[in-house]
């Protein structure tokens, strides 16, 4: 963090939503980063916009934090229906920083960087993750089908994620395929719960469970509640202490992380310095988090070097 004190008082605002434990880890990153701004200077406050990632919660959000003063605002990018929100801000003055998703059209709109996972490079990486899982279960003469879950169509990080999914299986197990269409969740435990029952009981030659969004741990629990994990395997996102549990468990064969204390903790950090000092944190709009792939045979080293 910059050295420099602020010659008047620097407010920043990082806009979340709070739908499931990844949250709380990013949260921890804000709650590790509050007092080194207050310290320097400034101050940070963590604002919640409800339980869906939306246009209009996020939008709204970030309308209330350029009306109530704030210098900067990190925040989620539902998809590029938030560009005028960032256009606003940008006019406002207001520095906009966007984490956890980004959108196509967010740069050229005003903000500043993107911190976060490379959304379609990771869900092919899920691809061929589920290829490796099912290598023993389907092949080019026994075809697999595997369930894909999403809690939105519409959030675009999670399009980005699932469009990826697909790209890795075509490149790598083309006689894996996506059942129908995919099933959307909306942030509900129980729907996800609801839909691994649904394919579980209703899609011949099932070898898998894909989640885009958050609670695939809900997917593995499912699954090993109906005895199917040796056949049916399930991926998903996050070195939550729930998916960290199903994967040592057998449960989930695997998860991506994301750095989401560095979500937070860096883009935080980086904001007040682009306040105080005028610099961007990078020449890059794009500040990639590493992709790290836990599954059990390396969960408890990933997330001890977490």
């Amino acid at each position: 963090m910059s050295t420099t004190k602020p010659t008047e008082p620097v407010k920043i605002a990082i806009i979340a939503i709070e739908n499931n434990p990844f949250f709380a880890q990013v949260k921890a990153g804000y709650d590790a980063v509050k007092p080194k701004v207050e310290a320097a200077g400034g101050t940070v406050d963590w604002i919640n916009a409800g339980t869906d990632v939306t246009v209009d919660n996020i939008g709204d959000a970030m309308s209330a934090a350029v009306v109530d003063g704030y210098d900067a605002v990190a925040a989620l990018m539902p998809g590029d229906g938030i560009c005028t929100y960032i256009q606003q801000a940008d006019s406002r003055g207001v520095l906009v920083a966007a984490y956890n998703g980004n959108a196509s059209c967010a740069e050229r709109s005003g903000a500043l960087f993107f911190h976060g996972q490379d959304l379609r490079a990771a869900g092919m990486e899920a691809g061929k993750l589920m290829c490796a899982a099912t290598k023993n279960l389907a092949d080019a003469s026994k075809p697999g089908v595997v369930g894909v879950e999403t809690e939105s169509f519409t959030f675009q990080a999670l399009e980005e994620r699932r469009l990826g999914f697909l790209d890795g299986l075509k490149e790598n197990c083309p006689w894996v395929t996506q059942a129908g269409g995919g099933v959307e969740y909306q942030t509900s435990t129980d729907r996800v719960a609801s839909a691994t029952r649904d394919y579980l009981g209703s899609t011949k030659d099932l070898v898998g469970i894909y989640v885009t969004g958050g609670n695939p741990q809900i997917a593995a629990q499912t699954v090993a509640s109906a005895g199917r994990t040796s056949t049916v395997k399930v991926i998903g996102f996050d070195f939550t202490a729930e998916n960290v549990a199903q994967i040592k468990a057998g449960n989930m064969y695997a998860a991506i992380g994301q750095d989401p204390y560095g979500q937070s903790y860096d883009t935080i950090v980086w904001l007040y310095n682009a306040l105080v000092d005028k610099q961007k944190p990078s020449p890059d709009y794009f500040i990639p988090t590493a992709a790290v792939v836990g599954t059990r045979a390396n969960i408890s080293v990933v997330t001890a070097a977490k």
